[in-house]
C-alpha cells in the first residue's frame, strides 16, 4: 500500500513526532509498503488522494489536513496518532483546540495511543478505533560500565515548559552532601532564554550539566551507560525513553502522569507529582543509597522489556494496516 505519514512540525526538528514518525516509517517499509514522510511546507505537494492511508500524527495540529483531506474525499484511510499534548491539554480545555481534537477523532478511521491509560480520556463513542501500539527500542549494547565513582542520571528532554528541565536540579540541591549524584541532561534550548538558563544551571550546580542535543543513538548510548533516568514533564504521550530504559535495563523515575501510569502502573514506586522537587529528591537519595530499592525499580522496569519489542511493534502496526483494507 502508498502511505503518507504527516507530522506537523518542521522536517529536521529532534522533537519526538519526528523521531516517531520516522521509526514508524521504517517498520512500515519493512511490512512492505511504500511510505513518504512529510512535514507542513511538503504537504500539499503530495496529495493525500494518491496515498491509500493517511497517518497523521497530533490530532489539533494536523486538523487542518485531515480537515481538507475528508471534504474532498473519503479517500484515503485516514489513521490520526494522539499525543501527550492531544490528551492532557487540548482535549481537557474548554476551547477550539478540544474540539479540533474531537473533528480530527470524528474524521478518523482508526486513531492510535501510544499506551493505554490515554483510552479512559476519550468519549466511549471514539473506543472501536482505538489501537495502542507501545514504542519499542532495539538494545544499545553498554560501551562503557557506569562510572563506580558517581551516580549518573540522565534526563532526556528539550528545553521547554512542559518538560519542567529543571526540575531535576533544583530536586539534586536538596540531597545530602555525600550523595555522589551527577546529572547529565541532553536535549535541545528551544530558545535563547533556555539555553541562558541551561547555562546557569549548570554554572552554579556542581550535580547538574546541561550539554545540549546530541544525535539519538550518541543519547541512547549515554542512557545505557546511566544509573537511572528522570522524566519531569508535566504531560507526555508516551516518551521513547521509557522504553529505551527498559531494554537498557535503565530504572526510571517520572512524574506522575497519564503516560508513566499507562506503561509502569499506578503503584510502580518510581512515580513523584508533577512539579515536586522534594518527592523527587527523595526518590534520588533512595535510589542511590538503598540497594534494594533501586533494584526494585530495576526489576520493575526491566520487566517490561518484552512489551516493547520491535517484533510486536511491527505486528501491531500489520494488523491495524490489514484491518484498513478490510474495513476501512
Amino acid at each position: 500500500m502508498k502511505l503518507l505519514i504527516y507530522v506537523p512540525l518542521p522536517k529536521g526538528t529532534t522533537r519526538g513526532n519526528w523521531i516517531t514518525g520516522t521509526r514508524w516509517a521504517a517498520i512500515l517499509r519493512e511490512l512492505g509498503h511504500t511510505v513518504k514522510l512529510v512535514d507542513p511546507s511538503e504537504f500539499d505537494a503530495h496529495s493525500a488522494a494518491d496515498y491509500d492511508v493517511l497517518i497523521a500524527l497530533h490530532a489539533r495540529r494536523s486538523h487542518s489536513a485531515v480537515h481538507a483531506l475528508r471534504a474532498i474525499s473519503q479517500h484515503p484511510a485516514v489513521v490520526v496518532a494522539l499525543t501527550g499534548t492531544d490528551l492532557q491539554s487540548d482535549l481537557c480545555s474548554e476551547t477550539d483546540r478540544s474540539t479540533m481534537v474531537l473533528q480530527s477523532l470524528e474524521i478518523a478511521d482508526r486513531i492510535i495511543l501510544l499506551e493505554p491509560e490515554g483510552l479512559k480520556l476519550l468519549p466511549h463513542t471514539l473506543h472501536s478505533k482505538c489501537h495502542v501500539i507501545l514504542q519499542s527500542s532495539k538494545t544499545i549494547a553498554k560501551t562503557t560500565p557506569p562510572d563506580a565513582c558517581i551516580f549518573q542520571v540522565t534526563i532526556l528532554a528539550h528545553l521547554r515548559d512542559v518538560k519542567d528541565p529543571f526540575l531535576i536540579a533544583k530536586a539534586a540541591d536538596l540531597l545530602p552532601k555525600e550523595s555522589k549524584l551527577q546529572i547529565l541532561h541532553l536535549g535541545s534550548a528551544t530558545s535563547e532564554k533556555w539555553e541562558l538558563l541551561a547555562q546557569e544551571w549548570t554554572n552554579r550546580s556542581p550535580r547538574y550539566n546541561w550539554i545540549g542535543a546530541v544525535p539519538h543513538l550518541r543519547a541512547q548510548e549515554i542512557l545505557a551507560g546511566s544509573r537511572l533516568t528522570v522524566l519531569t514533564s508535566h504531560q507526555e504521550g508516551a516518551p521513547s525513553v521509557f522504553s529505551e530504559a527498559a531494554v537498557c535495563g535503565v530504572p526510571v523515575l517520572s512524574t506522575r502522569i497519564c503516560a508513566a501510569i499507562g506503561i509502569f502502573g499506578k503503584d510502580y514506586p518510581g512515580l513523584y507529582d508533577v512539579g515536586n522537587e522534594h518527592q523527587l529528591a527523595e526518590l534520588l537519595w533512595a535510589a542511590e543509597s538503598n540497594e534494594l530499592f533501586y533494584q526494585q525499580l530495576l526489576h520493575q522496569t526491566v520487566s517490561l522489556k518484552n512489551k516493547f519489542s520491535p517484533q510486536l511493534e511491527s505486528q501491531a502496526w500489520k494488523s491495524l494496516i490489514a484491518g484498513l483494507t478490510k474495513n476501512p
